[in-house]
């Protein structure tokens, strides 16, 4: 019992210090190098807290920080791209049309312009991409599947087996702590149902012990929002 304590101690502690750094640097983007380099600066602290938090504690590859399995890392995130992601468009065009009819203060544009988008993929879209992969989603699926994910399973072991992944309370917390993350750091209601693709995240390196898949199909959500965002409020 006192392991588990100390282990949601020292997750909870790399937690706490990372967003209150990441929430600042948020805030005082008015500092032109802030503004200019804020994911890569984000993106830094998200991979060097893992690597010290683990350090001793043997390889970080067994935290999933590795590529293997390849093959099932690919499947899972290429099938997930291919299900989920057309599922979540139809819900935003849904969720526009009903916040505009009730909620239009919910929409980031003018309504007229949301509900007739003009699809439009970003001018910078391949840089774009790189960045939302390497630097956000890579050292964000670091931090909180392998490092929060990973420690909180050294304390408590999954219990149950959804869909073939070994899941537990860590799995749970990891996509809280995910959804909270991004509420603490933006203060918008709206970060919290990041909760729910942690989850998907979550369940991918619970398959595979890889953060590969998670890595790519967290990537591919943020570049469909960058699509969906040119397209319907720029």
């Amino acid at each position: 019992m006192q392991s588990r304590a100390r282990t949601a101690v020292e997750v909870g502690a790399a937690f706490v210090v990372t967003t209150a750094i990441v929430a600042v640097l948020w805030h005082v983007q008015s500092i032109a190098f802030v503004r200019n380099n804020l994911h890569a600066l984000v993106g830094v602290m998200f991979l060097l807290v893992p690597f010290f938090m683990l350090r001793g504690r043997g390889d970080i590859e067994s935290y999933g920080f590795r590529f293997a399995p390849v093959a099932l890392g690919l499947v899972l995130a290429v099938g997930f791209t291919l299900i989920v992601l057309p599922v979540f468009v139809g819900v935003f065009i849904g969720w526009t049309h009903f916040a505009c009819a009730h909620f239009p203060s919910l929409v980031p544009a003018s309504c007229a312009r949301a509900l007739h988008p003009a699809f439009r993929l970003p001018s910078d879209l391949l840089t774009r991409a790189a960045a939302q992969l390497i630097v956000v989603a890579l050292p964000e699926e670091l931090f909180f599947r392998g490092y929060v994910q990973g420690r909180l399973e050294d304390a408590w072991a999954p219990r149950w087996r959804l869909f073939g992944a070994p899941v537990g309370g860590a799995w749970i917390v990891a996509a809280a702590l995910f959804g909270l993350g991004h509420f603490l750091v933006t203060f918008e209601p709206q970060m919290l149902t990041r909760f729910f693709p942690g989850l998907v995240f979550g369940w991918m390196y619970a398959r595979t012990k890889s953060i590969l898949p998670s890595t790519i199909f967290h990537a591919v959500c943020n570049i469909l929002m960058d699509i969906l965002s040119t397209s319907f409020y720029q």
